[in-house]
């Protein structure tokens, strides 16, 4: 994948993750949002070198939605920050 091509996949994703958040943020979980962030990694996005980081956490992120547990939204919140910070940090490198 093309560096700019790269860079608006990591902006589209950041953008999916703060929408996340913000469901999280209300005690809710958003299939729709997490099916967009598996079609963004089947389409191309996972098979990129320079996202292999980025894929672990985000399926990490997956996993720890398919159990409801009490901490599930402090846990989905932070992780979502962490993606994002790290989304900024390869999207800066790569754009």
């Amino acid at each position: 994948m093309q560096g700019e091509e790269l860079a608006r996949q990591l902006r589209r994703l950041k953008r999916v993750l703060e929408q996340l958040e913000t469901e999280f943020a209300h005690q809710r979980v958003d299939e729709d949002l997490l099916a967009d962030i598996d079609r963004m990694l089947e389409n191309g996005l996972a098979a990129d070198p320079r996202v292999a980081e980025l894929k672990e956490g985000l399926d990490a992120l997956r996993e720890s939605t398919l159990s409801q547990r009490a901490e599930l939204y402090a846990d989905g919140i932070r992780a979502c920050r962490s993606l994002k910070a790290r989304i900024e940090s390869l999207a800066a490198m790569v754009g």
